[in-house]
């Protein structure tokens, strides 16, 4: 490793974080990497987190507090990247929980390279079963989108490694000079996309295998278990931006086939989801269903993959024929 004191945005979107900002800011202030700038963003709280956060501003050169009206994790990651001054931005959830060396360890492997993107391992803590699991990265990797694509890709995809973006060292140029933004239309996996664009420009990559931070899965009220509306425009977005980057190399066809499959199990856990919700009308729940089994890109997709399980030849039948009745049955009868 060499050394590198090159300044890093720590940028924390923050609703109604209260109870986690002392911990969050102890966290960061603890990092053993000390040019950092730390931007927390208030997202339009209505408990007592700007005071807070006024607070710790007050106290610490080093902190900026930005405030502003509800409008998102999307709109507030994207503020954090416009205000950022830093060389490398890092990404950081205010309830989450980080190594004291995190910062340190990664740019000390960038030095004075110039890399796009850097990635670090993690553990999942699900709170509810009281476990832990760590990522499984199999190797360190250094170099160009190509050599990534051949080597790392499938390992991190396998890890969700790629996902989300509290595990990367982000070059600030790079996010800028690409335009790439969070998705603000999106409500959930917006932060998939962000990585597969971010992925698809960049030039120069590294993984460290080592994990380092601490994602704190909640016991219910997580993202993935509320509904969401845009769920299949996000999916569909995903599986867009996936095949495009799988598109610019060869030996494709597991990644290609990955994200088939990744956007057909996302569609037909949103439809289960959709026909079992209690508070949503008949009118809205049939529009939903419609946009999904009349869209042809859809189709296309679910006819194009091979050895679909049963549930899901059912979904791939009754969409072709447009028998919405049939798949509200299915799923009704499967969610026992």
């Amino acid at each position: 490793m060499s050394e590198n004191n090159r300044l890093v945005s720590v940028v924390v979107p923050i609703y109604n974080g209260a109870s986690y900002i002392d911990k969050c800011v102890t966290n960061l202030l603890n990092q053993t990497y000390k040019n950092l700038e730390i931007i927390m963003i208030n997202d339009g709280s209505s408990d007592n987190s700007l005071e807070l956060l006024k607070g710790y501003c007050a106290k610490y050169p080093n902190i900026n507090v930005i405030t502003k009206d509800n409008s998102g994790v999307s709109s507030t990651r994207n503020l954090g990247i416009k205000m950022a001054k830093g060389d490398y931005i890092y990404f950081y959830d205010v309830d989450d929980d980080i190594e004291p060396t995190t910062i340190a360890d990664n740019m000390a492997l960038i030095g004075d390279k110039d890399v796009d993107i850097l990635y670090f391992g993690f553990w999942y803590h699900i709170l509810s079963e009281n476990r832990i699991k760590e990522t499984n990265i199999k190797s360190a990797f250094e170099g160009n989108g190509h050599e990534f694509f051949n080597n790392a890709f499938t390992d991190l995809m396998q890890n969700e490694v790629l996902n989300s973006p509290w595990n990367k060292l982000y070059n600030r140029n790079f996010l800028i000079w690409n335009k790439i933004n969070f998705d603000e239309n999106l409500s959930i996996y917006e932060d998939i996309l962000f990585n597969i664009k971010a992925l698809d420009r960049a030039n120069y990559l590294m993984v460290n295998p080592r994990p380092y931070y601490h994602y704190m899965i909640q016991a219910s009220g997580t993202a993935l278990t509320r509904f969401h509306e845009n769920n299949y425009e996000s999916v569909k977005k995903i599986h867009m931006a996936g095949i495009n980057y799988a598109k610019h190399y060869k030996d494709n066809a597991e990644v290609i086939a990955h994200y088939d499959n990744m956007f057909i199990d996302q569609t037909a856990s949103f439809l289960k989801q959709l026909v079992n919700k209690k508070d949503i009308d008949n009118a809205s729940r049939d529009k939903l269903m419609e946009e999904i089994i009349d869209d042809d890109y859809f189709i296309a997709i679910i006819n194009s993959v091979e050895n679909l399980n049963k549930r899901k030849v059912f979904l791939k039948t009754f969409s072709n024929h447009h028998m919405k009745g049939l798949l509200k049955l299915m799923y009704k009868v499967t969610n026992k």
